[in-house]
């Protein structure tokens, strides 16, 4: 049956000297649903590189005029084209070829004779590799690009500088603690990461305002959570981290905001944002109080329990405090900051 899983965008290069071979190997991937081309040499190959970029490159070692060794040597040259997947197909197996290969730093050595189960295989697995490290980069260049977003909008008012990475590092800390699972951990990192956002909307009058806010000026920056998650909701990347933006200033209670949510109505990673933030909150300076020692904020965090903050939580963060998971993340930040808060 046919290798269903190839994607039509998937384009390969196969460079081989034997006529008989080439159109093999040619045969066996298109048959799979890759799209494919030939040369007969390095050379060739070049010149085929000279018009497209394949997703990857399977070529004999032993070639007239380019072979395979330097074909490797001239691609990785080739600024645009040095990350992509090469296999080097050979019917020279000894210890001393495959060792040259992998030197090289190729992808992966297949020697001849070879079966199509075992070509098809070696082939998605490399390209579901590279795939993977693409979107780990992608990502790890995403979040990069939103925390450059968040720390801009938080820098309006220097009073908050690194609370962005301060609240994410302690949310990380305590869902760990909670056992959450990968997925919901990065989930809650873009909920972390983006959680204020929606002040971008409140003027920095407000923001910086050393007395208590008028009615007027309380409503408009309550509603920075609906804002925030209007601004992302749009985007499916960070669709699930819309109820967390939306809901971390509700309270177990329901005295919180905007919608006055309670209890497991609340967004589970939204409970959990609300301890870590209010944490923060207690032991920085702000525009409205100063900074109040780690174990103050804890033993009022402890003493809001089932209050404003949900108690099992709670009781997760009063066992990451005691064993300083939360000391080493916000002596850290005091560090960066200079020993300020």
């Amino acid at each position: 049956m046919p290798e269903a899983a190839a994607k039509p965008s998937a384009t390969l290069l196969v460079v081989e000297d034997d006529p008989a071979m080439l159109v093999a190997l040619r045969d066996i991937l298109e048959a799979s649903g890759y799209t494919v081309h030939t040369a007969a040499n390095g050379q060739a190959a070049l010149e085929v590189m000279g018009r497209l970029r394949p997703s990857l490159i399977l070529s004999d070692i032993a070639m007239p005029i380019m072979d395979g060794i330097e074909l490797f040597d001239a691609v990785r040259r080739i600024p645009d084209a040095a990350t992509i997947p090469f296999i080097f197909l050979t019917a020279r197996g000894t210890r001393e070829d495959i060792f040259a290969a992998k030197s090289l730093g190729a992808d992966d050595y297949i020697t001849k004779p070879i079966t199509s189960q075992e070509l098809l295989a070696a082939v998605k697995a490399r390209l579901q590799r590279t795939g993977e490290l693409l979107l780990a980069q992608l990502k790890a260049a995403y979040k990069a690009s939103l925390r450059v977003l968040a720390n801009a909008i938080e820098s309006r008012d220097h009073y908050t500088r690194f609370h962005v990475e301060r609240v994410n590092a302690y949310a990380q800390a305590l869902a760990r603690e909670l056992q959450w699972g990968d997925d919901r951990l990065e989930t809650l990192e873009f909920g972390a990461i983006l959680h204020d956002i929606g002040k971008i909307s409140i003027p920095e009058a407000i923001l910086r305002k050393t007395g208590p806010l008028s009615k007027e000026e309380w409503e408009e920056m309550r509603e920075h959570p609906r804002v925030g998650a209007r601004m992302v909701e749009g985007i499916p990347y960070l669709a699930p981290a819309v109820p967390t933006i939306r809901a971390h200033h509700e309270r177990w209670d329901g005295s919180g905001y905007p919608e006055g949510l309670r209890e497991a109505g609340i967004p589970d990673s939204a409970r959990l944002l609300a301890i870590v933030d209010a944490f923060d909150a207690m032991t920085s300076d702000r525009p409205y109080h100063a900074a109040v020692e780690a174990g103050n904020a804890q033993a009022e965090i402890a003493s809001q329990s089932g209050r404003l903050f949900d108690p099992a939580m709670v009781d997760a963060f009063n066992r990451c405090y005691q064993r300083g998971d939360i000391a080493k993340v916000f002596q850290a930040y005091q560090a960066l900051n200079g020993g300020a808060n």
